[in-house]
């Protein structure tokens, strides 16, 4: 039996103002049943509360990990809430019927047997479908019927067979009303199931003033029990959620005052390295123009240009990491072509790129390691290997992103010592990158150059 409560009960003191971070969160609703459409009572609920909806297609905010956890806990619950009332359902309905058979006249083929066998059938169908499950009453509309169904066969039977516990189906008729509907509605559906109670009294046919007192103090308690059932519920709930709310919060403070703190080191890394990359530059370029006037030779006015352009270079890897330290987009895979482009084109290296395998996306930290890496290797053969004809291959395995870049020697000079012992801090950099996303970097000599393979597990 799933009795799920779809409106406010409100019963209880008023409860205090919320929280700000409660409020601001408040602004961010949009569109779609608010907390009454669920039976979260009067109180001022948090927006998401709106989710506990079981419409399918609902409109929905995006919610957090931590919240959506809480809401399908809050689900569960409901869930075995209402199939511990089932039991219940399906003991009321052997005491109907055990007391009608035993009752005269006994329900029978013809006469007024057979329109006792009629109504009793139309007061046990009913629960026999909630009970089982096959008859869902947690709207308003299926819920009405099934109260009005139980509550109206139930009262004729008790006019057919005076003396029969006529009580128990207007009784959980008025439980069912006040778990489902809203308070409004549950008090009109209430007072219309207890006044069939006051209706079969005065008939005379049913018991005497006391039996009809106890009858209606009856209904009473089963209508203050399911409101104080259904609210106590409704507390857990908004208690989880608020919890799940707050750790949110804390979560969002911590992540801006961390962003602070990366945009004040952000401010001082452009003080210091723009300024002094600035000036540089300046120096660089009034070195050439000194180059050119005092008619120097070809090498040095080209080596001077390529140091210009590796200050201007310098300059923009400076302002893209202080703009990852204020959170902007990092640098990812997509940009490799124009990395390995800028390599060849500006500091002449003999370097192509190949791609192979079904390209997929990857996480913003992924990606940027695997950048940065390619960058660390192009680097170094800049430095060490710059007549080697170099290879950077993206593969796309099912398993694994690999990442090589490999030089190619002409065999004059021996190749650079292996990597031991994580010597050499930018290729220690470029591991600790990969290690931090769960992936791994080797680097080291071949028969005919150095190879530098960085590896992300998919």
């Amino acid at each position: 039996m799933e009795l799920t409560p779809v409106g406010p009960t409100p019963v209880g003191p008023t409860r205090p103002a919320r929280p700000r971070w409660t409020r601001s969160l408040a602004r961010t609703r949009t569109a779609g049943p608010g907390p009454e459409a669920v039976g979260l009572g009067p109180l001022r609920s948090p927006p998401i509360l709106q989710h506990m909806t079981d419409a399918p297609d609902s409109p929905s905010t995006p919610v957090s990990p931590r919240l959506a956890l809480a809401l399908a806990e809050a689900r569960d619950r409901r869930e075995r809430r209402s199939k511990r009332l089932q039991p219940i359902v399906w003991g009321v309905l052997a005491v109907i019927a055990v007391q009608s058979l035993s009752s005269h006249p006994a329900p029978g083929a013809g006469g007024v047997h057979l329109a006792v066998a009629l109504v009793l059938a139309g007061c046990l169908l009913p629960l026999a479908a909630v009970a089982s499950g096959r008859w869902q009453v947690k709207t308003p509309l299926p819920c009405v019927v099934y109260c009005l169904l139980i509550s109206g066969f139930g009262l004729a039977l008790g006019v057919l067979q005076p003396g029969t516990m006529s009580t128990l189906p207007p009784g959980v008729g008025v439980l069912t009303a006040f778990v489902v509907l809203r308070l409004r509605p549950a008090l009109i559906l209430g007072g219309i199931l207890t006044g069939g109670l006051v209706v079969t009294a005065f008939a005379g046919t049913d018991g005497s003033a006391v039996n009809l007192v106890s009858q209606l103090l009856f209904c009473g308690v089963l209508a203050l029990m399911a409101v104080i059932s259904r609210q106590a519920a409704d507390n857990e709930t908004r208690a989880e959620l608020l919890l799940a709310q707050l750790e949110d919060a804390r979560e969002a403070e911590a992540a801006a005052a961390a962003l602070a703190e990366r945009t004040r080191i952000a401010q001082d890394l452009h003080d210091v390295l723009a300024q002094t990359l600035s000036g540089l530059a300046i120096q660089v370029q009034a070195a050439r123009l000194m180059a050119r006037r005092q008619q120097a030779g070809q090498d040095l006015r080209e080596l001077l240009d390529r140091a210009g352009q590796l200050v201007k270079d310098g300059l923009g890897e400076a302002r893209r990491a202080v703009g990852v330290l204020r959170g902007d987009q990092l640098p990812s895979l997509e940009r490799l072509p124009a990395l390995v482009e800028r390599y060849r084109t500006d500091l002449e290296l003999d370097v192509s790129m190949t791609v192979t395998g079904a390209q997929r996306a990857l996480p913003a930290d992924a990606g940027m390691a695997l950048y940065r890496g390619a960058q660390e290797a192009l680097t170094n053969v800049a430095r060490y290997a710059r007549g080697a004809r170099t290879t950077v291959t993206l593969r796309y395995e099912p398993q694994a992103t690999v990442l090589t870049v490999e030089d190619q020697r002409d065999g004059s000079g021996p190749a650079p010592a292996a990597l031991a012992g994580g010597s050499g801090l930018g290729l220690t950099g470029m591991r600790e990158r990969l290690n931090a996303v769960g992936g791994n970097a080797i680097a080291g000599p071949t028969s005919h150059g150095w190879t530098v393979r960085m590896v992300l597990p998919a």
